[in-house]
């Protein structure tokens, strides 16, 4: 691994969020064009790259790593969840606070950044893994998230219907494509491939987008944002690394969990925050600071654990 490379890979995502934030700024955005842009990554291009990047042939090897994956991704979100339990309260936090940050160290950003690093890190290859390591991610986030942002509130409530969301319904379509070894035309092919290739640059753009809503003013004054995110780009990719290590000797099988792990906080919070009678403000909060200090956290991670 060229860790130059991954660095400037880093920043490259850094100016687009930029641009993502000033766009917002200059009005070129609004909130309809934000949703409409993430709408456009989460439900077509991020599908199109995922059912595109599984196009592999069957061998019972690789799918003993399926299954290898998707076990590492159950431990990592149990101890994730029980680590979010304690932490929150160890630092002070009111009860309306407590929802946000045990999302915060649960849950990281995926869909909008983990793709796109896993994909400088480690190529396409690492995409099939990394989408199979999303699974449990795309039914926790909309169960356990959902319970968790609530904080017990009245509209702690979630529907049936959520799991079969876009990010599932690509996995699925993937591992029939994969089991079967089904060989796509070529015509589809190149237009999963057009697709898929733009989810990276729209997905950054909307991170920027999102964090133009934040109050700057009342996410840099509030100390414990930080603590949470240091504990989620630093203390869990640190305690998963560890975790893992003993068991696991796949470069690919510890570096894609580590990474993923060391991603800033889901986009997704506010959203769910908002929706659920959560805390959306401090959400939005964790979200900003997190994303912002993974510029400097995600490449540390890499050259101390990966590189």
């Amino acid at each position: 691994m060229n860790f130059s490379n991954i660095f400037n890979q880093i920043f490259v995502l850094f100016f687009l969020i930029l641009i993502g934030y000033v766009s917002r700024k200059i009005n070129v955005f609004n909130d309809s064009g934000t949703k409409g842009l993430s709408d456009l990554v989460l439900k077509i291009t991020l599908p199109a790259m995922i059912i595109q990047s599984m196009q592999k042939e069957f061998s019972p090897e690789l799918l003993g790593k399926v299954f290898q994956i998707v076990i590492i991704s159950t431990v990592v979100y149990l101890v994730s969840f029980i680590i979010s339990l304690f932490f929150p309260k160890l630092i002070g936090s009111s009860k309306d606070e407590l929802g946000a940050y045990k999302f915060a160290l649960v849950f990281s950003n995926v869909g909008f950044m983990g793709f796109p690093v896993i994909k400088a890190a480690f190529g396409n290859d690492a995409l099939f893994y990394t989408a199979i390591y999303n699974l449990p991610f795309n039914f926790l986030v909309f169960t356990l998230g959902i319970v968790l942002l609530a904080n017990n509130k009245e509209k702690n409530k979630f529907d049936l219907k959520m799991f079969l969301n876009p990010g599932i319904i690509s996995v699925l379509i993937g591992m029939i494509i994969f089991i079967f070894s089904i060989k796509l035309p070529t015509a589809v092919d190149e237009t999963l491939s057009l697709l898929g290739s733009v989810t990276t640059p729209l997905s950054m753009l909307v991170i920027g987008s999102l964090l133009a809503k934040s109050s700057i003013k009342n996410i840099f004054s509030n100390p414990k944002v930080y603590i949470i995110s240091f504990a989620r780009l630093f203390l869990m990719p640190i305690i998963v690394y560890f975790i893992l290590k003993p068991f696991v000797n796949d470069y690919l099988m510890i570096g894609i969990p580590l990474l993923i792990t060391a991603m800033p906080v889901a986009a997704n919070s506010a959203i769910l925050a908002e929706e659920y009678g959560g805390n959306a403000e401090l959400s939005s909060q964790t979200v900003f600071i997190s994303t912002l200090l993974s510029i400097i956290s995600i490449p540390l991670i890499l050259k101390w654990f990966v590189a």
